[in-house]
């Protein structure tokens, strides 16, 4: 079950789609197989998915929200919308993606996880 807010979903899509571009484009010009078999590609899709997530979560959680007065106590409230992905705000997600980035490359050169 996915748990979101706003457009806080773009923070799984972005990466899958990106992987997707980064597979058509790595197996069109290294020859069909390539992006399965190298070490890289994979990781470098999560790396560069995490800069968008991050900008994109970053210019949509800063806008300013609507400010409201309740009438028997006259304290303001400010109603923002929010967009998070698991309660996360996506410009923090941006982050969980490049450790997942780094830790996927550490797992294929063979740093972590030995066959």
């Amino acid at each position: 079950m996915l748990i979101w807010k706003g457009w806080g979903l773009l923070t799984l899509f972005i990466p899958v789609g990106l992987s997707l571009v980064m597979q058509f484009a790595v197996d069109f010009h290294f020859g069909n197989g390539f992006y399965k078999s190298a070490n890289w590609p994979l990781p470098l899709a999560f790396l560069l998915s995490s800069l968008p997530v991050f900008y994109l979560g970053y210019i949509l959680n800063k806008k300013p929200g609507r400010k409201l007065m309740d009438i028997e106590t006259q304290e303001i409230f400010e109603q923002k919308e929010v967009h998070s992905f698991f309660w996360i705000p996506m410009q923090y997600c941006s982050f969980i993606i490049l450790t997942i980035s780094i830790l996927m490359y550490l797992s294929n050169i063979g740093f972590i996880y030995q066959k």
